[in-house]
């Protein structure tokens, strides 16, 4: 069967001026308000919303409460509303047959004759005061037609993480965050594409011009965008008001159909809206709600009091970020809570983003720490946060006043990532003079896996505390025959990396074999890479898509160390878990690898050039090369067992 859709004909946009209201009625009290709720499946969370909705009521002078049974074919919840009715809670509206969410919404307006209106989905919970701020927050705001708050679950407006369900807190919860919203984003109002109906405030004027919810759109999907940009197109703003948070569920009502109805209903909207999906992607971009998701994500940070805060891991890049993603993970796996702090230039700035990796806040929370008063804010965040430890990875990445000021107020250990601390990547070379007191200060100095433990070990002379569990024992994969088909992990994007690619394709396309290079990652320029016959360019892969790639491009060997190490990456472990033959960097004598036959082992100090020249016979030969130690020179040692 082929479904059909009838797509609506293109409004014709409507630029008049959207009228002013009067703040206050004449006898100075604020217009009515008239809180929808239509009602259809699930008994906790309906009582939930009206139990919730009904509290904001005896906070909201002026509002009422209209429920809209529609249809519901659950008797308990037919018994509650008829109660709460019976006692003149609320006003009840009971449809015969079910008219889906747009029919029972535009009943219910039909019904209410004066003031305005909140669409509120029943799945939601309101808090105490949340109406009485959101309706003075409209008043105070010109030009408004829609407001939505902030939520958990409200797609432009979710917060910690926009555009993402988040975990409904718990009603508590939902009430500090309302609270503290409060007083974080007082009198702001960020205009927003579109409004989201979980909890749509609509203006009387609005109302009057825009109607009613279109019922072009199936089963309750997108037509509260349509009645927005209807609004729009009157002349009324969609805005925020990101002083408010109400707490949303959703997904309830229609479960697993949703994509289903949100695709089909996407038809009609894009038909009718030919801007809307570049609009939505410029507010995306800008995200200009951040601000103000971050400056709630500190008045939490000041109000809670934990026993224990969290350990914050600090970084400089993207490989980096990764690997303090991997150590949040494995605190996690400790019961214990890690908080990433990355830092990045940008321009004359310095932005030290501050994340909870599992999703909580913060997420939003960017501090310049090219300024003093950046630095101090970050000190006094942290602080905030009561964190129990700070682990520094890549110090030469963080600014010196910013890492000065960090190290004399907390306690710090120091994670190996990278080879930033060694004098020179030798054997033996001892730490850098310029990182040597901050080694001293260190509590500890610690590595996520055995590179790093043996780095610091053989290049630092320093003892570092592994920490995490041995790794799994590897998947092999089986023997391939025929040509090597070689796989190098590229994750930093340098000029380094793309040299080796570069000058490895050169040789073997010189030697003339049939060698083919998959880059398993992002380049500096993937598309000129990609222009040799015998490279490809994966492009950005996560753990996930080592498996997959491993066998659809039937790779035979992997080439870990083509550049600077990224020691406890978790790319790097998964692609050591393959069980293929690798090219790995050994850098401790008193920690020797694997020793397979198949593996290739690199001295640390090799420059490029050597390492190039043993990449590419290993890859073509099944050969080792190993330094000779009285020449300097490299040797090549065919079928040579390692012991």
């Amino acid at each position: 069967m082929i479904a059909s859709v009838q797509l609506p004909a293109n409004r014709v946009p409507d630029h008049r001026t959207a009228p002013r209201r009067p703040a206050r009625l004449r006898n100075g009290e604020p217009p009515p308000l008239t809180i929808i709720i239509p009602v259809y499946r699930d008994l906790a969370a309906t009582r939930a919303c009206i139990d919730s909705a009904l509290n904001a009521l005896a906070c909201t002078p002026g509002s009422t409460i209209v429920v809209v049974d529609d249809a519901s074919p659950e008797p308990d919840i037919k018994h509650l509303l008829n109660e709460l009715a019976a006692e003149f809670r609320i006003r009840l509206l009971t449809n015969e047959h079910n008219l889906g969410f747009v029919g029972a919404v535009n009943r219910a307006l039909g019904e209410t004759g004066a003031g305005d209106v909140v669409l509120l989905n029943s799945d939601t919970i309101v808090p105490k005061y949340a109406l009485q701020r959101l309706r003075s927050a409209v008043q105070a705001t010109p030009r408004v037609g829609t407001a939505t708050p902030l939520s958990n679950n409200g797609e432009y407006t979710s917060f910690p993480v926009p555009n993402r369900s988040n975990p409904l807190p718990a009603a508590g919860e939902i009430e500090l965050l309302d609270e503290l919203a409060g007083r974080a984003n007082s009198g702001i109002a960020i205009d927003i594409p579109n409004g989201i109906g979980f909890c749509l405030y609509i203006t009387r004027e609005c109302l009057d011009a825009v109607r009613e919810l279109s019922d072009d759109f199936y089963r309750g999907y997108l037509e509260d965008v349509d009645f927005c940009l209807r609004a729009a197109e009157a002349g009324f703003r969609n805005v925020c008001i990101p002083s408010v948070f109400v707490g949303h569920e959703g997904s309830r009502s229609f479960l697993g159909e949703k994509r289903s109805l949100v695709m089909r209903n996407l038809r009609v909207l894009e038909h009718r809206y030919r801007r809307y999906a570049t609009d939505c992607a410029a507010f995306l971009l800008a995200d200009p709600l951040r601000d103000c998701r971050a400056a709630l994500e500190l008045k939490l940070l000041t109000n809670q009091q934990v026993a224990i805060g969290p350990s914050v891991i600090l970084c400089g890049s993207f490989a980096g970020r990764a690997i303090a993603i991997r150590r949040c993970r494995q605190l996690a796996a400790e019961d214990q809570h890690g908080v990433v702090v990355q830092i990045r230039s940008k321009g004359q700035r310095q932005l030290a983003a501050m994340f909870d990796p599992d999703g909580g806040a913060p997420q939003s929370i960017v501090l310049d720490v090219a300024t003093p008063e950046g630095r101090e804010a970050l000190l006094k965040s942290l602080a905030d946060l009561g964190i129990r430890s700070l682990e520094i990875a890549e110090p030469n990445r963080i600014p010196g006043a910013c890492l000065a000021q960090l190290t004399q107020h907390f306690a710090y250990d120091l994670l190996i990532t990278d080879t930033a601390l060694a004098t020179r990547a030798a054997v033996g070379s001892g730490v850098h003079p310029d990182w040597a007191s901050l080694v001293a200060g260190a509590r500890r100095v610690t590595a996520i896996d055995d590179h790093g433990a043996a780095f610091s070990e053989g290049v630092l002379g320093l003892q570092a505390v592994r920490l995490s569990d041995p790794p799994a024992p590897p998947a092999l994969y089986p023997a391939a025959s025929g040509p090597a088909r070689l796989g190098l992990l590229v994750l930093h994007a340098n000029a380094a990396e793309f040299r080796f690619i570069r000058a490895l394709s050169d040789q073997l396309a010189d030697a003339d074999q049939d060698v083919e290079i998959i880059v398993l990652g992002s380049t500096l320029d993937d598309l000129k890479l990609m222009q040799r016959t015998n490279v490809i360019v994966t492009g950005d892969i996560v753990v996930d898509d080592v498996a997959t790639l491993i066998e659809g491009h039937g790779i035979t060997k992997l080439v870990l160390d083509i550049g600077k190490p990224a020691f406890g990456h978790p790319l790097v472990d998964a692609l050591l878990a393959t069980g293929l033959p690798i090219a790995v960097t050994e850098w401790s004598p008193t920690r020797p690898g694997r020793g397979r036959s198949t593996d290739l082992q690199l001295q640390p100090g090799f420059d490029a050039d050597a390492t190039i020249a043993a990449v590419r016979d290993w890859a073509v030969d099944d050969v080792l090369l190993q330094p000779d130690r009285r020449s300097g020179r490299h040797r090549r040692q065919v079928g040579t067992r390692l012991p």
